[in-house]
């Protein structure tokens, strides 16, 4: 392994100190800056990471473009989501590689921005940060799919349902603005697009979508808060999508794949992050019926591996992010894979807003 040290800055320390933690034990990075124009953020973020890493020596800053000339190699972008690509960008001009938080674009014209972007500096990396493909059961499905054990895949689902209790109903509880006050819940659809994404080696090519109407939070009338997306592949396979932030139910993502030799589920009956995979695999007989589902004892890290920070997800993305630098190898989760995740939930809304019109996903 190489000696070189990857330096490395965070801008937006509310999301971003959960991954800029992280660091602490990547042998081959260093925390340098960190960087959010809300001072009070600002604040509690750099004592918390200064902390975190052991260092007092954090430079912080309140403007991106000084942060920018400090002496760092890459930048985490963790900003609000609205805002990454021109982060991003800036971040390419001034010469450090990236790792941008989800959803990676907000528009078909951001979308090509960023492609752009990307193309015009082939000696710096992108990588998306989209931490749940980076979940055990996720790659486990991955290496199953690749030695054959799905056969084709025909059909795949996923559910992200995120939400308040009730009881936190309040008009003050988002600050004003805020993105999650009016962004329609089905263009959050990463977490589940992705990962499926990721273990199919495919792309999504059209979708028809429909948005519910009722509203839980009454604080955020302009939201729509539930949405459900059918999209056809690349490949032939179809997919289907429901994303939430109102169902009565905290917390939670579901996924199953089926495949002409083989079907993969998670358990329902668990959150995600202690949910075994349930298998039905041709390739180990006496599978196939209902009540004969295998085990398959693997939940969002492998045995022995560190659990904090969304099931450890977030600590094997960053070291994964650090290692393509280190190796100079291109990340898995480029650009094109990063367009082909987020630009998906932008058209799903288009698709809703037109009475489920089927849509043509663009091609960048």
């Amino acid at each position: 392994m190489s000696d070189k040290i990857i330096k490395v800055g965070v801008v937006g320390l509310g999301r971003g100190t959960a991954i800029a933690r992280c660091l602490k034990g990547v042998k081959n990075a260093k925390l340098v800056s960190v960087c959010d124009h809300n001072p009070a953020i600002l604040k509690s973020g750099y004592e918390e990471l200064s902390e975190a890493v052991n260092d007092k020596n954090l430079i912080q800053f309140s403007d991106y473009d000084e942060f920018l000339k400090s002496d760092i190699d890459a930048v985490i972008v963790a900003t609000e989501a609205v805002y990454h690509v021109p982060i991003v960008i800036k971040a390419f001009d001034a010469g450090k590689h990236v790792l941008c938080e989800i959803p990676s674009v907000n528009s078909v014209e951001e979308a090509v921005e960023l492609k752009e972007a990307v193309a015009a500096h082939p000696e710096l990396t992108y990588m998306a940060a989209e931490n749940c493909c980076y979940w055990a059961f996720i790659q486990t499905w991955k290496k199953m799919h690749e030695d054959g054990l799905l056969g084709e895949i025909a059909y795949a689902e996923a559910e992200y349902l995120h939400a308040l209790n009730p009881d936190e109903f309040s008009p003050t509880y988002y600050p004003e603005g805020h993105w999650r006050t009016y962004q329609p819940a089905i263009r959050y659809l990463t977490h589940e697009l992705g990962p499926l994404l990721y273990v199919m080696n495919d792309k999504v090519v059209s979708v028809t979508c429909m948005e519910a109407d009722v509203h839980y939070d009454p604080y955020t009338p302009e939201r729509k808060e539930t949405g459900v997306a059918l999209f056809k592949t690349a490949k032939g396979a179809v997919i289907r999508l429901l994303v939430s932030f109102g169902a009565y139910t905290a917390y939670d993502h579901n996924y199953r794949i089926c495949g002409t030799r083989g079907t993969l589920e998670t358990d329902r009956r668990k959150v995600v992050d202690e949910a075994h995979t349930l298998a039905s695999l041709h390739s180990v007989p006496g599978t196939f019926g209902a009540n004969s589902k295998i085990d398959i004892p693997v939940t969002s890290c492998y045995e022995g591996e560190d659990s904090s920070g969304h099931g450890g997800a977030d600590g094997k993305m960053v070291k994964d992010f650090i290692d393509c630098l280190v190796e100079g190898r291109r990340p898995e989760l480029d650009v094109d894979f990063a367009i082909n995740m987020s630009l998906p939930g932008i058209i799903a809304h288009e698709s809703a807003v037109q009475g489920g019109m089927p849509m043509e996903i663009p091609l960048v």
